[in-house]
C-alpha cells in the first residue's frame, strides 16, 4: 500500500509562509547576492537590490560543541560559466562571506534575517564545468550557531524557550502557576485554586518545596475535575499542605499542539517557531 502524506501536511509544505531560505554575500569589487532558491529574492536590506536564484550546495561545515561555526564550503551552480568568470578577474581570497537566513513571509523589514556565519574566503579550491568551490573560515570566534537537531517530526525546542517564544506566544511567564498544595500523595499533587481546563499543564515543568527543599518533576497529567496534578516520578514523601509549588505549562513537541487549533493555544498560533520536520511521515500516517 502507497505511503500518503496527509492533506494538512501537504498545505505546510506548499506555504510559503515560514520557509527558510539562505542568502550569500560575497564581499568582491561588486558586492555578489545569492538567494539559494529557485527565484531572485528582493529583501529590504539591500534597500531593493535583489538576490539571484543560485544553485548552491553547503557541506563541509565544522562547528565547536556549542554549535559556533568556525569553517564552511560552499558549491556555487557554474553551468553558465558565471563564477568562472568572476575567479579569473577577482582575487577570491580574503574576501568576506556573509550567510544570512530568511523566511520567505518575513521580507519586509531590515531585520528580519539571523545572521549565521560571516568570514573570510579562501582561494577556490575547484572550478569545473557545474560548479565553483570555495571555503570560508571565520575570522574570530562568533556567536553564529546552527541548528543542531535530528532530522525527527518531532520539535526539538524547550517549550517557552528562545528558538520556541521568538514571537512572545509560548511566554511562560503567563503560562505559569504557584502556590501551597492542599493535599496529595507522593505521585499527586492538589490544589483547588488551580483553575485552568484538564491537560493544561500535561508535560509541564513543576517544582516543588518542603522543607526548603526543591524537587524537580515533570507534569504526567492534569485533571481539573479534581484539581490534581499527576507527577512522572514518585516523591519521596506524599504531597501535603506544607508543600509549595510552581508549574509552568508544558508541551508533547507535536505540530498540532503549535498551532491555533489546540485547545490552550498556547495563546495563538505558534506554529511559525515549530523547529520539527513536519514531512516526516509517523508509522501511523504509512498505514
Amino acid at each position: 500500500m502507497p505511503k500518503a502524506i496527509p492533506a494538512d501536511v501537504v498545505t505546510q509544505m506548499d506555504a510559503v509562509g515560514k520557509r527558510p531560505v539562505l542568502l550569500l554575500e560575497l564581499g568582491l569589487s561588486s558586492i555578489l547576492r545569492y538567494a539559494a532558491y529557485k527565484s531572485n529574492i528582493t529583501f529590504e536590506a539591500t534597500t531593493g537590490n535583489p538576490y539571484t536564484a543560485k544553485a548552491i550546495e553547503v557541506s563541509g561545515l565544522s562547528q565547536s560543541l556549542e554549535g559556533q561555526i568556525g569553517r564552511i564550503t560552499i558549491k556555487f551552480d557554474n553551468v553558465m560559466k558565471d563564477m568562472a568568470a568572476y575567479a579569473d578577474h577577482e582575487d577570491f581570497r580574503g574576501k568576506t562571506l556573509i550567510i544570512k537566513r530568511i523566511y520567505l513571509d518575513s521580507i519586509v523589514n531590515a531585520t528580519d534575517y539571523n545572521e549565521v556565519f560571516n568570514g573570510t574566503m579562501e582561494r577556490p579550491s575547484e572550478i569545473g564545468p557545474q560548479w565553483l568551490t570555495v571555503t570560508a573560515v571565520s575570522g574570530k570566534p562568533l556567536n553564529r550557531k546552527v541548528h543542531d537537531f535530528a532530522y525527527q517530526r518531532m520539535c526539538p525546542w524547550r517549550f517557552g524557550g528562545t528558538e520556541c517564544n521568538t514571537d512572545g506566544l509560548a511566554n511562560l511567564a503567563v503560562l505559569t502557576a504557584s502556590g501551597t498544595a492542599d493535599s496529595g500523595s507522593t505521585t499527586t499533587l492538589v490544589d483547588n485554586a488551580l483553575t485552568q481546563a484538564s491537560d493544561f499543564w500535561n508535560n509541564g515543568e513543576i517544582q516543588i518545596t518542603k522543607s526548603s527543599v526543591v524537587y524537580y518533576r515533570t507534569v504526567k497529567d492534569f485533571d481539573a475535575g479534581t484539581d490534581t496534578i499527576t507527577l512522572d516520578v514518585e516523591m519521596p514523601f506524599a504531597i501535603d499542605n506544607t508543600c509549595t509549588y510552581v508549574v509552568k505549562k508544558g508541551c508533547d513537541q507535536i505540530w498540532d499542539t503549535c498551532g491555533v487549533s489546540s485547545a490552550w493555544g498556547p495563546s495563538g498560533d505558534n506554529s511559525a517557531n515549530f523547529g520539527g520536520c513536519i514531512h516526516v511521515s509517523s508509522k501511523q500516517d504509512a498505514e
